[in-house]
């Protein structure tokens, strides 16, 4: 197994938030949040299991999940990130904040904000992973998967869901149409992926790393069909919640699903 730079991350990142823990009694609620995500990202990407992941495809998706949806939904609600400032002095982090929010010149694209992009982007980096010439040439090679795939899971992850969950005092700019839509339509997809893997075909597509040796074997359909399962299943995890989350938005802006959808209906009248 070759080096991991998410696996590297998630222990700093650890360590981070068990120091804020420590340092900080207040908001340790997120905190712990925090540390969950990351020791979930760390055992999805550093541990004895990741290496399992790595050879078996059901395995494989539960980590897939876990990086692409799980941990990133629990850092971005944590506000993860901004643990990191809590290791430098005080002194150094007024000084270091200052910079960050007033004197810095480069900023990242406004393109960055637009959540269709951020949904397309988690979309594309989901499905092109797992067509069989790119799945088999990451699991054949190490390198791949750790400075590939596995980066590529947890920065459209964070993106993505950087659109649907808030964190502290950072609201949410999308419309909630918006955020209905991304997650909607990654359910869908999903869906439809997990049942192309399934029924819409009678024969493996991915081979798997031999333990020990450098060579590879030809998937069993039936661990196809149940990283199938998996992926349909575990997508409910998250994306169910995240539904009722939105729909329970929609009812607190527009007093009830009626009133909202009596208020599209006019706006869809007014502009045609």
């Amino acid at each position: 197994m070759s080096f991991d730079p998410v696996a590297v991350v998630a222990l700093v990142g650890l360590a981070t938030s068990a120091a804020r823990f420590v340092r900080v009694r207040s908001d340790r609620g997120r905190v712990s949040v925090a540390i969950l995500g990351w020791l979930a990202l760390w055992a999805a990407t550093g541990s004895a299991w990741a290496i399992q992941a790595r050879e078996q495809l059901p395995a494989h998706m539960v980590s897939h999940i876990v990086v692409m949806f799980l941990a990133p939904i629990a850092l971005t609600w944590a506000g993860a990130s901004r643990h990191w400032w809590w290791m430098l002095p005080v002194s150094r982090r007024r000084v270091v904040l200052g910079w960050w929010y007033r004197g810095r010149r480069w900023h990242l694209p406004q393109a960055m904000g637009r959540p269709i992009l951020a949904g397309l982007a988690l979309n594309v980096v989901m499905v092109v992973s797992h067509l069989p010439s790119v799945f088999n040439f990451v699991m054949a090679h190490d390198a791949a998967m750790a400075w590939g795939m596995e980066p590529a899971f947890l920065i459209s992850g964070a993106w993505f869901f950087h659109h649907l969950v808030p964190s502290g005092r950072r609201r949410l700019r999308g419309a909630l149409r918006w955020q209905l839509a991304l997650v909607s339509v990654t359910m869908l997809e999903m869906l439809v992926m997990a049942m192309t893997m399934a029924i819409f075909t009678s024969t493996a597509w991915y081979v798997m790393p031999m333990v020990g040796t450098s060579m590879t074997m030809p998937l069993s359909f039936h661990d196809q069909q149940l990283a199938a399962a998996i992926l349909w299943i575990c997508g409910d995890f998250w994306a169910v919640p995240c539904l009722v989350v939105i729909v329970r938005r929609v009812i607190t802006r527009d007093g009830s699903l009626l009133a909202a959808l009596d208020s599209q209906s006019s706006r869809w009248s007014a502009s045609s």
